[in-house]
């Protein structure tokens, strides 16, 4: 079973997400990029949902470290708010950006495209 790292410093979005996706992968949490880092060093997932404002290393910090480390580890991140205009450009491995809807209809479509194997489990 693929894990899934999910950081975000909101809880109850964690908590949605490990609703959701528990089950078809191993769903592990983090509330910020700096205890992101540590559980990522540690269990190599497969993919990572990344919140991009939150306390001690946001998003896009953390995405930084992922580059300097070359990390080839997909990235789908999460916001609440996206800014006009769409996204700015991302680095690697940053494959999507996706606006925080509790139904949760354009992350699963992000998540379909970077793990196709998964498709019918979700």
């Amino acid at each position: 079973m693929a894990t899934l790292l999910v950081i975000d410093d909101d809880p109850a979005w964690r908590s949605l997400y490990r609703i959701e996706f528990e089950g078809r992968w191993d769903v592990v949490e983090a509330r910020d990029g700096f205890e992101g880092l540590v559980l990522f060093d540690a269990l190599a997932p497969d993919l990572v949902i990344l919140d991009l404002n939150m306390p001690r290393m946001d998003g896009l910090a953390f995405l930084a470290e992922l580059g300097l480390r070359g990390s080839t580890v997909p990235v789908i991140l999460c916001t609440a708010v996206l800014p006009a205009g769409g996204p700015p450009p991302l680095p690697p491995p940053c494959v999507g950006v996706v606006e925080k809807s509790p139904h949760l209809r354009e992350l699963r479509s992000a998540i379909r495209s970077v793990l196709p194997n998964q498709e019918a489990s979700i």
